[in-house]
């Protein structure tokens, strides 16, 4: 089932925003497949879920690699399915992931830098712990917005004209 942030994190506070963790947003647990299940199985698991990618992982339960909807067209494009190709064919084998309590403004800003819209999240033991989609932070953009916003137009008083400043701009107009 996929865990929704937390009421802090989406309340308007500025240091809830930008002391958010990846725990925050991921998905958990994550779906995951052995690298012997086979490309259609895969894709299955992934159509039934609602998802962009499958966690991955070896005997041990330790990440191997992640696949992609992107990988399932190559597949596709290869004409490797229906023929019980697996996984690890396929797979990309990425050192690209994220840590539960790493801040959720850089593994957003891994994601952007790398070109990719799903992060692994993976504790110390390499073991998959849950996946943080591009489409899981958006829930930040909109109160970070409000906070910088709200920020920004508190800094900017509003200037009270008096009358007289407003007749000495007056005069100066018609001059």
């Amino acid at each position: 089932m996929r865990q929704k942030p937390s009421p802090a994190v989406l309340s308007t506070e500025a240091p809830d925003h930008l002391s958010a963790r990846v725990k925050d947003f991921m998905e958990a647990p994550p779906v995951v497949v052995t690298e012997a299940t086979t490309i259609d199985q895969a894709a299955s698991t992934m159509w039934e879920n609602h998802i962009g990618s499958v966690i991955v992982v070896d005997g041990d339960g330790k990440m191997a690699g992640i696949l992609t909807a992107s990988d399932i067209v190559f597949a596709v494009t290869k004409a490797l399915i229906g023929r019980q190709v697996p996984v690890s064919g396929i797979m990309s084998k990425t050192s690209i992931m994220a840590t539960p309590n790493e801040s959720v403004l850089t593994a957003v800003d891994r994601m952007m830098k790398e070109n990719v819209r799903h992060l692994p999240v993976i504790e110390k033991n390499g073991t998959p712990v849950g996946i943080i989609s591009t489409r899981d932070t958006m829930s930040i953009t909109e109160p970070l917005l409000k906070f910088v916003f709200k920020a920004k137009k508190k800094a900017k008083p509003k200037a009270k004209a008096t009358k007289k400043a407003r007749k000495a701009t007056a005069k100066r107009a018609k001059a």
